[in-house]
């Protein structure tokens, strides 16, 4: 009886072992399975990176050049210094090595290395001096996870010259890597960030090439083992004229502003200028916090294109299209005339013209000229906001141009149905009087108002703006103008009217040059009311941004512009010298002093 009970004992033991062993087996049999079925790629990757590395050669960046082939944006060579954090034995002493031989501190490294892909190099520090680089090629042996890479760094020689148009690059961003347009991209990879560089993003950055190099067991390399050349990206012609773009930089120089130019016969923009700019040289490594911070907060907005991205109240400028709109709808004509007191009293509320003595009996010629607020003020009230609304889109206000930028504006063109929407409220006719003076919720932006002075010059053709003319030596296809449904008639009166404005001692005579006639039209922004300026000396920040658009020669238009001098006063007196200026260089006409004389500077 006893061995019958021991016998059982030692089945029960024998039947546990059992159980145990199979168990073991079993999970050494998925340990196995998940290493070499799941994971077999990886391990695999991880013990032929033990032999050999991939090493991306970095594609260099198409250059920019300028319409008569003058370069405007290029690549330098520069060093990388790289760290493979996999070929590391011990990755804090390597960080903490790197940060002293750098000179620079261990969290941005680590945070690199937190943010890279499996078996990728890391850039430690991008565009590294030549004593950084023998720094790390002295301790080669005892940072093998380190090493120096030459690479095509961005150049920008014009330094902060059309800066805005031209744009600038940086590392790509998290938010950026999670849209479909960068997905194939990794952290660190530098793509456009403004302007045409990003515009033309994927057409710049060409195809990266490949060196598979064979390493001994410290991770030295010892031989190449293949090459795969990169693919440069394509230079992109542009349609500047670098020439007409340092001219008017210089115009404008010292001013927040922007001037914007545009060639008549094909919409191309010969100059595009935003005030002030900034350096894109100083981003092409990433740009430091301190400083993004800086350029963030600076109250002058140097980061904004204020040539498409800032939205204006166009002031004067607008009664362009009032008049356009009056004489298309037949509510006037060239000869038709108002009393203009210095003001005119609408619903109890008492709107000034900016002659405080009027202007008196004034028809669209003299209107023009003289930027007579109150003609316009009674046309605007014939023509009722909903007309003026319809007659601004068409010209192409309250919409996108479509350039060749990015982040463009599209302006705002208020109507009854806008303003119930947004605040619930209904439209009053003393609005409609602010607006057809271009006062009130109306912006615009400068790209916008250039193309307007560019569809009365070319007798009502709605150019399509563009910076790029050819990639890779390639003619880029451009959409065709517009042709808009204007009579002939109504064209050629508002053209009279500009020409008066800068010829016939009008706003705009600052504008005047020898030989050229120049057609245009002054406009005063307001951004305080005239009640606060008039309660004493007003500070610069008050004073209205002065504008002026204009064509030339008026007989023959080949250039239209567009110029905006922020906080400048009357854009007779702040706007229209620089257009002189610009057109001036332009037509190669020397900048005589026009006499001064008993005209009007109102904008």
């Amino acid at each position: 009886m006893k061995i019958y009970e021991d016998l059982r004992v030692v089945q029960r033991r024998l039947g546990l072992l059992q159980y145990l062993v199979l168990a073991t087996m079993g999970g050494l049999g998925a340990v196995f399975w998940h290493i070499q079925v799941l994971r077999g790629h990886y391990f695999e990757a991880l013990a032929e990176g033990n032999r050999s590395r991939a090493v991306p050669v970095a594609a260099p960046r198409g250059a920019l050049r300028d319409r008569n082939n003058r370069l405007l944006v290029e690549n330098r060579a520069s060093f990388n210094i790289l760290l493979t954090p996999e070929h590391s034995g011990n990755l804090d002493a390597a960080v903490e090595h790197l940060s002293q031989a750098l000179r620079i501190g261990e969290a941005p490294i680590r945070e690199r290395v937190a943010r890279r892909q499996p078996l990728r190099p890391v850039v430690v520090k991008a565009d590294a001096s030549f004593e950084d680089v023998a720094a790390v090629e002295a301790r080669r042996l005892e940072l093998p996870e380190a090493r120096v890479e030459v690479v095509p760094l961005r150049s920008y020689p014009l330094s902060s010259s059309a800066a805005h148009v031209l744009g600038r690059i940086g590392e790509v961003t998290d938010r950026q890597l999670q849209s479909a347009e960068f997905a194939d991209l990794e952290p660190g990879e530098l793509v456009g960030q403004a302007g045409v560089e990003a515009a033309y993003n994927r057409r710049l950055m060409g195809h990266n090439g490949l060196r598979r190099v064979v390493v001994n067991s410290r991770g030295v390399e010892v031989a190449e083992a293949e090459r795969i050349a990169p693919q440069d990206g394509p230079s992109l012609t542009l349609t500047l004229d670098a020439d007409l773009q340092r001219t008017m930089e210089r115009a404008l120089a010292g001013r927040a502003g922007s001037a914007v130019a545009l060639d008549l016969a094909s919409g191309e923009i010969l100059g595009m200028v935003s005030t002030p700019a900034y350096d894109p040289n100083r981003f092409t490594t990433g740009i430091d916090a301190a400083l993004w911070s800086q350029l963030l907060a600076d109250p002058e907005t140097p980061l904004l294109n204020r040539a498409i991205q800032a939205q204006y109240a166009p002031g004067s400028l607008f009664k362009v299209v009032t008049a356009t709109a009056a004489l298309e709808e037949h509510l006037i004509g060239p000869a038709t005339t108002f009393y203009c007191p210095g003001y005119l009293a609408v619903y109890n509320t008492v709107f000034r013209c900016h002659r405080a003595a009027g202007h008196g009996l004034v028809n669209l010629h003299t209107a023009l000229a003289q930027s007579c607020n109150v003609f316009f003020y009674q046309v605007g009230m014939r023509l009722e906001i909903e007309r003026i609304a319809r007659y601004a889109r068409l010209l192409g206000l309250g919409t996108r141009t479509g350039v060749d930028l990015p982040q463009e504006a599209p302006g705002l063109v208020p109507s009854p149905d806008w303003k119930l929407q947004l605040f619930r409220t209904p439209w009053f006719a003393g609005e409609t009087v602010s607006v057809a003076i271009g006062q009130g919720s109306v912006t615009v932006t400068p790209l916008q108002m250039a193309r307007l002075a560019a569809v009365i010059a070319t007798g009502g053709r709605l150019l399509n703006p563009h910076l790029v003319k050819a990639v890779g030596g390639t003619p880029l296809p451009q959409p065709p103008p517009t042709d808009l449904p204007l009579h002939p008639e109504t064209l050629a009166a508002v053209q009279d009217g500009m020409r008066a404005v800068v010829n016939e001692q009008g706003t705009g005579w600052r504008a005047m040059l020898p030989g050229i006639m120049v057609a245009g039209k002054t406009g005063s922004a307001q951004v305080v009311a005239h009640a606060r300026l008039a309660r004493g000396i007003p500070s610069p920040d008050m004073l209205p941004h002065g504008w002026f658009i204009c064509f030339a020669p008026a007989e023959r238009p080949q250039i239209a512009l567009a110029v905006i001098v922020e906080h400048g006063g009357s854009g007779g007196e702040a706007a229209a010298p620089v257009a002189r200026a610009i057109l001036a260089h332009y037509f190669h006409v020397g900048d005589a002093e026009t006499g001064e004389g008993t005209r009007d500077t109102e904008g």
